[in-house]
């Protein structure tokens, strides 16, 4: 019998209007300020009353932090950079160039540091007061440190500039390879060095890593750096070191030694990691976990949408999760309010989020293995237009046939389940082209999704959703989703389907059209272990 996780019930839910793009609160915990997909901003108390006046930031909100005198700075994905204060008014803009894509802001130093659309690196005071501007390359990562003295910046090859608040380059961290590198994560350590998670662009030589953890002092010199077998996606300082989160759900924590240890395995990527004491918050997928100082979990909570923003407020008690639900059809977005302290209980069998799972996670061993396209499709009139005419053949004398491991119609065991029970809608294309004749349509672009690393159940295969959802179309709409297997068999027409798979790699593409029969696909993988 498995042992069930223990769980907490949410201090409180907030309820948004729509999909929120940014959260964050304050350092005491007493406030919050979330923005919505439509660019409302609302601030408030921590549960959720004494809500101020409505606002709407042009462009939408792409970025939100709160400074330690208590401006909340707000980043618009197109326009501008704005300081609000906790009753809602304006205090202050900044132009941007292209919107924010990044925003940092310092706990103490009054350092406010923003990467705009054109790869600008802007540093202001909560004031607003511009202190300098920055600029080499593609910039994609952004730390500042704890004091706000300085920025790091990277750009899309490996190299890494740290900043002073007058411009200056303190020192600067240059690419290795012939192709590059990627800097997948950056943080400042509590001792004042600087960590730097980075991979190889192309295949390397002689002795040289390819995925490499390095330490820098502020004086520009390497001190340390190991080897890692998993790229890493988080990092986050601790008293003494820092924690790793990895793409395969692994989190490991380095001590002032470089000394290395596992704290936490989790069956997908870790998408953040804050230090809660000895306490370490876990974020992956759809859950949040609190683990002890020796990696025992003392309980998760599931969140109706991806993990995607998390934050703690300063004595640790207080916990903000918030992110898209990914089911705009029939799930309310959520911003959950978590008390790290509160009193914990055994999470019960079937009460995850997923209603749609619970036949198959309260089935029978057998019954979840049976190899059967009954099993998998549940009923002649929902496979029969998927199978040619010699497996329908097959099918009525009973017969089976052995199968490899990725062949979705045998060991694959596809269970397709479409999370949108409504019919797609009819569009009128004669009426949308005759619109605009000289119109030059932009052909709409399919997302798959991030590639999958999930654990295998104890009968060998795994649940896992295919989502579609951040398809989009410029001038247009998206009138058709497909997915296919490697066999370029269509497996479902809807945007986010779930597939039961055995352990191994899988590759599934999506294909989308929009109302001008413009097309375009992307492929994720997922890879079911052990």
């Amino acid at each position: 019998m498995i042992a069930m996780p223990l769980t907490i019930d949410p201090a409180s839910i907030l309820k948004p209007e729509s999909r929120v793009t940014a959260v964050s609160f304050s350092a005491d915990g007493k406030y919050i300020a979330w923005g919505e997909e439509g660019g409302e901003l609302t601030i408030c108390d921590i549960d959720g009353e004494n809500r101020s006046d409505s606002k709407t930031i042009e462009g939408g909100i792409s970025k939100l932090e709160f400074a330690p005198d208590g401006t909340i700075v707000v980043g618009s994905h197109s326009g501008e950079l704005h300081g609000h204060e906790r009753l809602g008014g304006h205090r202050w803009s900044h132009r941007l160039g292209g919107g924010c894509d990044h925003l940092a802001v310092s706990p103490s130093g009054d350092l406010v540091a923003v990467i705009d659309g054109a790869r600008l690196l802007h540093l202001l005071s909560s004031s607003g007061r511009l202190l300098t501007h920055y600029e080499s390359g593609e910039l994609t990562r952004l730390a500042v440190s704890p004091k706000g003295d300085t920025a790091a910046i990277a750009d899309d090859v490996g190299n890494v500039t740290i900043i002073d608040r007058n411009g200056n380059v303190r020192f600067k961290r240059d690419s290795r390879g012939e192709q590059g590198e990627r800097v997948t994560a950056i943080c400042y350590l509590a001792d004042g060095h600087l960590c730097i998670a980075r991979e190889a662009l192309d295949v390397t030589m002689g002795d040289e890593e390819e995925i490499v953890l390095e330490w820098w002092t502020p004086m520009g010199q390497e001190a340390a750096r190991v080897t890692l077998r998993q790229r890493c996606e988080v990092l986050s300082p601790t008293d003494s070191g820092v924690v790793c989160g990895m793409f395969d759900g692994e989190v490991i924590e380095f001590n002032s030694e470089r000394s290395q240890i596992t704290r936490f395995k989790s069956p997908y990527s870790i998408n953040g990691l804050i230090p809660i004491g000895k306490d370490l918050l876990i974020a992956t997928w759809f859950q949040v976990h609190l683990i002890d100082g020796e990696g025992v979990e003392k309980w998760q909570v599931e969140h109706t949408g991806l993990t995607e923003m998390v934050m703690v407020s300063n004595n640790g008690k207080l916990i903000v999760v918030a992110g898209d639900n990914q089911n705009d059809y029939t799930r309310d977005n959520q911003i959950l309010i978590l008390n790290s302290e509160a009193e914990t209980y055994l999470m019960q069998s079937g009460s995850d989020i997923d209603s749609d799972l619970q036949e198959y996670s309260t089935a029978s061993p057998s019954e979840r293995v049976a190899n059967t396209v009954e099993a998998l499709y549940g009923g002649e009139d929902d496979y029969s237009e998927l199978l040619t005419e010699a497996e329908m053949t097959q099918l009525s004398s009973g017969s089976s046939t052995s199968v490899g491991s990725d062949d979705l119609i045998g060991l694959l065991e596809a269970e397709i389940t479409l999370t949108d029970e409504t019919e797609k809608e009819e569009f009128d294309f004669d009426a949308a082209l005759s619109g605009a004749p000289d119109r030059m349509n932009v052909p709409p672009v399919a997302n798959a999704g991030e590639d999958l690393i999930v654990q295998a159940d104890e009968d060998g295969t795994s649940v896992v959703t295919l989502d579609g959802s951040r398809s989009f179309d410029e001038d247009g709409v998206i009138v058709d989703h497909t997915w296919r297997d490697v066999t370029n068999r269509v497996i479902g027409e809807v945007p986010i389907i779930k597939v039961k798979l055995p352990k191994g790699n899988h590759t599934f593409t999506l294909t989308v059209i929009d109302n001008d029969q413009a097309s375009t696909s992307d492929t994720v993988t997922v890879q079911v272990r052990d």
